[in-house]
């Protein structure tokens, strides 16, 4: 093996790059850059870009903490909040593809928290871990959309002077500044979050 690489100084040098520059940025030849070796010196350590990401993932997210919490709704909202603050560390997890698994044990540990918190509230462990991916959602969800609101906005497709009298809805909610917000992402977050809980409160019903 290539002395004075391994898998951490890997991991720490695509997370660095994903950090600066997004997922995209990230490839194993960037990354063997970084850390000042070769291309072909990573694949000792590494078998694939696929394997890579993951373990970015599992860099990125980390073990779920220890929550101390009172009922399952104070739990999982220290939960959702506790997943965002990692997110926001490190944004570009929301590009990660969804492949329909949990494939590294930091997202497992994620869920197996959000389980540990809904224990004896729901009859079903499945009914429980659909609850959980759902707040897991949601905060994925959430953070795209302070992150793409807080990027360049793109040319609309809708002219300044569209006529809206066939959007009648649309016309009315913009009338009573449906769509006007001036609340702060968190606060925006927080909405949701609360919303997803009563959802959640609703099916525990």
């Amino acid at each position: 093996m290539a002395r004075g690489l391994n898998v951490e100084q890997i991991v720490e040098a695509a997370v660095a790059i994903a950090d600066e520059q997004g997922l995209a940025a990230v490839s194993m030849a960037t990354v063997a850059k970084r850390c000042g070796f070769t291309t072909m010196s990573l694949y000792r350590h590494v078998a694939s870009k696929d394997e890579l990401v993951w373990r970015m993932v599992d860099r990125a997210v980390g073990v779920a903490p220890e929550l101390e919490y009172d009922g399952w709704r104070d739990g999982l909202f220290q939960w959702g909040h506790a997943l965002m603050d990692r997110l926001r560390e490190h944004p570009w997890g929301i590009d990660i593809p969804i492949i329909g698994s949990l494939p590294t044990f930091a997202q497992l540990s994620w869920l197996n928290r959000g389980l540990e918190i809904l224990d004896g509230h729901v009859e079903h462990p499945g009914e429980a871990a659909d609850l959980v991916l759902l707040l897991n959602g949601y905060v994925f969800w959430a953070l795209r959309l302070e992150v793409s609101l807080a990027a360049a906005p793109p040319t609309p497709l809708v002219p300044p002077d569209f006529d809206l009298e066939a959007l009648p809805y649309v016309a009315r909610a913009l009338s009573v500044g449906g769509f006007e917000d001036e609340s702060s992402p968190e606060e925006n977050f927080v909405l949701g979050l609360n919303r997803t809980l009563d959802g959640i409160a609703a099916a525990l019903r």
